[in-house]
């Protein structure tokens, strides 16, 4: 015993005073850190930490309502976790940034999900390539097991350069599943499942606007179109010509002008669900569009 205390008191833990704790034993937090606590899950509790889970999870295969089920279990063992790390940054220091708080509670979080994956490798039940989930998500790594819907060459590559929810949400799609249980799949409602598969149509479309209709005529555009079209570079103008009046003119005030998706609805006098699916990735996807991918779509 004399032995073991003496090892204790020289290994470096997550316990007080850098105690290596015993697996079970609970420990009493200062009021200091019980304040911490409070506070660390009052900024990520609440759903928040578990929503982050899900999506880690869904990584792996599990559908929606599984992963769901799953992270609340997982996202406790993470406060637990926490808790009981007294010396790590999260529950030691004040001075963390939001950025730096994130980033630690989110490598907990993966670390939880990989364990429980570890721990679960020995029973692993065998792959069910019928599922369209899990060969959407597999597929890119074992395509010798895809039974996803087949896409001809070209437009498979533009396929896989979409984000990875996006690119989910669109072959699910493309599979036939009904919007309410592709959103069940995914995990997330039906208008966020609905604006991920136009999100997705409307990055290919930038990317290759070859594939959308005929461009509109410059000249027909009203004045301040005409003036906002001109900052932008060539590749960018043949994409925004091709693309519908709503699309085309949400674009150009979030990108030229700078306005948030509030403010780019009322200026255009239509609901928020309009302009979301144009935000956010196509925006930086306009950004980012060359002469060199032009030509190279061509």
């Amino acid at each position: 015993m004399a032995e073991r205390r003496a090892e204790q008191g020289t290994s470096r833990g997550n316990g007080p005073g850098g105690r290596k704790l015993e697996r079970g034993e609970i420990i009493a937090l200062t009021p200091e850190q019980s304040e911490r606590l409070a506070e660390l899950y009052a900024e990520w509790g609440g759903g928040r930490l578990e929503s982050y889970t899900a999506r880690k999870l869904m990584n792996y295969g599990l559908n929606g309502v599984k992963a769901r089920e799953l992270a609340a279990d997982l996202t406790q063992d993470v406060w637990v976790a926490v808790a009981r790390e007294t010396t790590k940054p999260l529950m030691a220091s004040t001075n963390l940034s939001a950025d730096e708080r994130r980033i630690f509670l989110f490598g907990r979080v993966k670390t939880e999900v990989n364990q429980y994956f570890r721990r679960g490798s020995a029973s692993e039940l065998p792959v069910d390539w019928a599922d369209p989930v899990t060969c959407n998500t597999l597929c890119p790594v074992l395509p010798g097991g895809c039974a996803r819907t087949t896409l001809p060459a070209h437009l498979d590559a533009m396929v896989a350069k979409l984000p990875e929810r996006e690119r989910e949400a669109l072959l699910l799609r493309l599979e036939g599943m009904p919007m309410r249980r592709l959103a069940e799949r995914v995990g997330v409602s039906y208008p966020t499942a609905n604006r991920l598969v136009e999100t997705a149509l409307l990055l290919i479309q930038i990317d290759n606007p070859e594939l959308s209709s005929a461009p509109v005529s410059l000249e027909s555009l009203p004045q301040w179109e005409r003036e906002e079209l001109a900052h932008m570079s060539t590749a960018q103008r043949a994409a925004l010509l091709r693309m519908d009046e709503t699309s085309r003119r949400a674009l150009l005030l979030h990108v030229e002008q700078g306005l948030n998706i509030t403010e780019v609805a009322r200026r255009l006098n239509v609901p928020r669900y309009q302009v979301l699916p144009v935000l956010g990735a196509c925006a930086t996807a306009l950004r980012s569009l060359t002469a060199d991918d032009m030509e190279q779509a061509a």
